[in-house]
């Protein structure tokens, strides 16, 4: 049985905040691994412009290449269905209902959650873990996850980060304005983005 954290996102590009994120969740739950799974076709991002998958994938490969408890997992990529958190779950239950999942995210989706497409399947496969910030509102965050546990019986996990605010739509106009991003992605990502003209030509 493995303790096994999922972090799923575009990752257009991945930076030091889902990092940060993913490191504390791994220390704070005592986790076996933590999977990156880049988004396929996004049910949030229809119609918008969003990086091919294979460059979205090498990033999140360079970004975790030194960390051995990280791995990338390719699997909304190669789906052609949207990629619905609950079904990727789903499968992940199905296919090693022995392994605990642990489904990561930023405070802020917390109090969006109720309104996600299934959510009471994506609590009935795995925990939920919410990254609080040191500036951000605890007792809001407290009493969304109070909610969510009256609504879908979820186990709600609440996990402390630093304060790391980046965006990856940020870092788009930045590289597309040719600004520094620097510091705020891993050097490896920040070289690739570089080397292969990533988000030139933009709006995002």
């Amino acid at each position: 049985m493995k303790k096994i954290g999922i972090m799923g996102g575009t990752f257009d590009p991945i930076h030091n905040g889902h990092l940060l994120i993913a490191e504390n969740a791994f220390e704070q739950l005592s986790l076996d691994e933590v999977r990156f799974i880049p988004t396929g076709r996004s049910p949030h991002k229809q119609g918008k412009k969003i990086t091919a998958g294979a460059h979205r994938l090498r990033m999140v490969e360079l970004a975790i290449a030194d960390n051995p408890a990280f791995a990338a997992d390719d699997r909304e990529l190669r789906s052609d269905e949207i990629s619905y958190s609950y079904i990727t779950l789903q499968k992940m239950h199905e296919s090693s209902p022995e392994d605990e999942l642990y489904f990561i995210m930023g405070g802020d989706s917390l109090r969006d959650f109720k309104t996600w497409y299934h959510p009471e399947l994506i609590c009935s496969c795995a925990t939920l873990v919410a990254a609080i910030r040191d500036d951000c509102d605890r007792q809001h965050l407290h009493t969304y996850a109070e909610e969510l546990r009256q609504l879908f019986s979820a186990d709600v996990r609440l996990i402390r980060t630093p304060n790391l605010s980046v965006a990856s739509s940020e870092l788009r106009r930045r590289a597309a304005a040719g600004e520094t991003i620097r510091y705020q992605v891993p050097e490896t990502v920040r070289t690739y983005i570089k080397a292969n003209h990533l988000y030139q030509n933009t709006d995002s």
